[in-house]
């Protein structure tokens, strides 16, 4: 059992705001853009069909936005970022479907581009376990001897059912191994996506995730809540009764239970999912503001008089 500790701001877990602020000594800020067109699934690579909660835009903040040159974009979203919260420095997140997938040069330009851009102190890049071949691997390794570079890998869950319930087209087995490999490049910052709220799921799974993911000494972790989006494979068997989103507080307490299993070293980029355009959100409709779920957590954190780190065994 660990001592109470306060993070940055009064939280009960370490956010990313506190490690962009030890990294760069200043806050800095995400600008999200797209340029990635598609990932294994959508091209039937795995044989597996599209994951069941992904739409159409792959997760795109911007998806208007992606015929437009990447240093357009940038400018566009970064100045929009800039005005809003007086930002001075930003990160590029190259967030949209899987950005490792295919069209290598491309993406290796892009990367480039984005580090030119005024006021970027490094990129962003999301991808998946099973998309990361070696001359991936060694660009990032390029990239990250002089730039801030941070990989998002979509896990979500290390169960192999649950794994095959969301189509993901890969095992945890990929995911251990894709993770393992990034951890060999030193200069590469290494932040998991995770999802709670999946059917079958247990108490055990949940710190068994926290442990594995401790073990490997991942720089952070993205939670998400599995939420329902019009227009998926998922929004079909919600529907037809064959799943139901977990609600606010159950989903809270999901997440006390792992971060209190969780090494108090790692960064909590988020607490759960935001639907980026609520015209597509069905279900939970908790799923639609940030700040008042962000603060309905931290509220059931200090009412469980918990926080992250509490269980876990160094």
């Amino acid at each position: 059992m660990q001592q109470f500790r306060v993070f940055e701001h009064g939280k009960r877990y370490r956010p990313l705001s506190q490690h962009y602020l030890e990294r760069f000594g200043e806050k800095v800020f995400k600008v999200s853009i797209s340029v990635a067109e598609s990932c294994p699934n959508r091209e039937g690579h795995n044989g597996a069909a599209v994951c069941i909660f992904c739409d159409e835009w792959g997760s795109a903040a911007y998806h208007q936005q992606r015929e437009k040159p990447v240093r357009e974009q940038i400018q566009i979203n970064r100045e929009a970022i800039r005005k809003r919260y007086r930002a001075e420095k930003f990160l590029i997140y190259f967030q949209a479907y899987t950005n490792t997938f295919g069209r290598f040069r491309e993406l290796e330009y892009f990367y480039k581009e984005a580090l030119k851009e005024k006021d970027v102190v490094g990129i962003v890049v999301g991808t998946r376990p099973d998309c990361l071949p070696k001359r991936v691997l060694q660009k990032f390794s390029e990239i990250a001897r002089e730039n801030y570079l941070s990989v998002e890998l979509g896990v979500q869950t290390f169960d192999d059912a649950q794994l095959q319930f969301l189509s993901r087209g890969h095992d945890s087995a990929s995911s251990l191994k894709a993770i393992r490999k990034l951890k060999t490049l030193p200069d590469v910052n290494l932040c998991v996506h995770l999802m709670f709220g999946l059917p079958d799921e247990t108490d055990a799974q949940i710190r068994k995730t926290a442990e594995i993911l401790s073990e490997q000494k991942v720089d952070g972790v993205k939670l998400h809540n599995l939420h329902v989006l019009r227009n998926t494979p998922l929004e079909k068997l919600y529907r037809e009764s064959h799943f139901k989103p977990v609600d606010l507080e159950e989903y809270s307490r999901k997440v006390a239970l792992f971060l209190e299993n969780l090494s108090p070293k790692i960064a909590v980029h988020r607490l759960a999912a935001v639907a980026s355009r609520w015209d597509e959100l069905v279900a939970p409709q908790w799923t639609r503001e940030k700040m008042k779920t962000t603060q309905f957590i931290d509220d059931f954190l200090a009412a469980k008089e918990t926080w992250q780190g509490r269980c876990f065994e160094v």
